[in-house]
């Protein structure tokens, strides 16, 4: 299946929730990225990790969906989430002090990893100084 169109759809589906926060959706994706799959589950697991970006991210601020050989890139330059904490986020129900006071249940990550793992897929929170980045590796094809 072709995640590079799954990508942009999922960025053309979101960017006007972005511009509602003043954000710019900045996309780099390379064409014809396939991976193996099922494209609903794919889309939805983008779908989280780049809504997650804008609800967390800073007004008025960038949040970037990259897509490419070396997989996937989500970011934003919000406050992030502290090291301690990034693990738990995948877990159901966890969410962070800071966000307890914004919409949600604290499904979204844990779905986000939950569908990654399924195919086959590594992700990674990183500190993106200032804000959040989560990296998936795609599998490796023969």
């Amino acid at each position: 299946m072709d995640l590079s169109a799954i990508a942009e759809s999922v960025a053309e589906v979101y960017a006007p929730a972005a511009e509602e926060r003043g954000q710019t959706l900045a996309t780099a994706i390379e064409p014809g990225i396939t991976t193996t799959g099922d494209p609903a589950l794919l889309t939805q697991m983008l779908a989280n990790l780049v809504e997650n970006a804008i609800r967390h991210g800073r007004p008025g601020g960038r949040v970037s969906l990259a897509v490419g050989a070396d997989g996937i890139v989500v970011a934003d330059d919000g406050p992030g989430i502290p090291e301690a904490e990034r693990e738990k986020v995948f877990r159901r129900f966890h969410r962070l002090d800071a966000s307890r006071s914004t919409p949600g249940s604290g499904l979204g990550l844990a779905l986000v990893r939950a569908v990654a793992d399924l195919h086959g897929i590594g992700i990674v929170l990183e500190d993106a100084a200032p804000g959040l980045r989560a990296r998936l590796a795609l599998p490796r094809t023969a």
